[in-house]
């Protein structure tokens, strides 16, 4: 029998995970105000994430290791950092210099606030994560996801304490660690 954990201290934010020991799986739901925003829809039937998440677990401990300060790195519409990183997309010149830095310095953004590069394969909603002053933006962008999957939020964002964020995601993450990493 599988067991399903739900972590939350409020109801704007909480991560559900079960564990598939024969297959080192986890699956999780990452709820905000009780959406799940890892949902999406494949052959008529809603599923979340399951898949082998060390590298994600990994990349998630990371970032709440080391929040900070680290504002969107160029000037962009958008509330959220999904939403400037579709508009900073738009951005051109001749110069090449001037267009490599630009798409470098989002490159090097995305690493530290994006998941989807540590999805190891796992069909993942792709979330950014970002600290401005006591909350943690959490906003996500699906809508060039691919044909045969369709992620229920598309486009999003909310901002979570950041006390309520870093305690729910460090008690998943120990618990992973246990199970899976010791």
């Amino acid at each position: 029998m599988m067991n399903t954990y739900t972590i939350s201290d409020s109801a704007e934010f909480t991560i559900t995970y079960s564990f598939f020991d024969e297959t080192h799986e986890t699956e999780l739901s990452m709820l905000i105000n009780g959406i799940n925003i890892l949902a999406f829809e494949r052959n008529d039937t809603v599923l979340t994430t399951r898949w082998n998440l060390d590298e994600l677990a990994e990349w998630l401990r990371n970032f709440i290791d080391h929040m900070a300060d680290d504002p969107y790195p160029v000037e962009s519409d958008g509330e959220y950092a999904s939403m400037k990183d579709i508009s900073a997309r738009d951005f051109d010149t001749d110069d090449e210099d001037e267009f490599d830095a630009y798409y470098d310095k989002l490159y090097e953004w995305n690493l530290r606030h994006r998941w989807h590069p540590a999805s190891s394969g796992a069909i993942l909603a792709d979330v950014y994560f970002q600290l401005v002053g006591d909350n943690v933006e959490i906003s996500w962008n699906n809508e060039d996801f691919g044909n045969d999957i369709h992620f229920q939020n598309q486009l999003g964002g909310a901002r979570i304490n950041k006390d309520i964020f870093y305690t729910t995601i460090d008690t998943f993450l120990k618990a992973y660690a246990t199970h899976w990493l010791t």
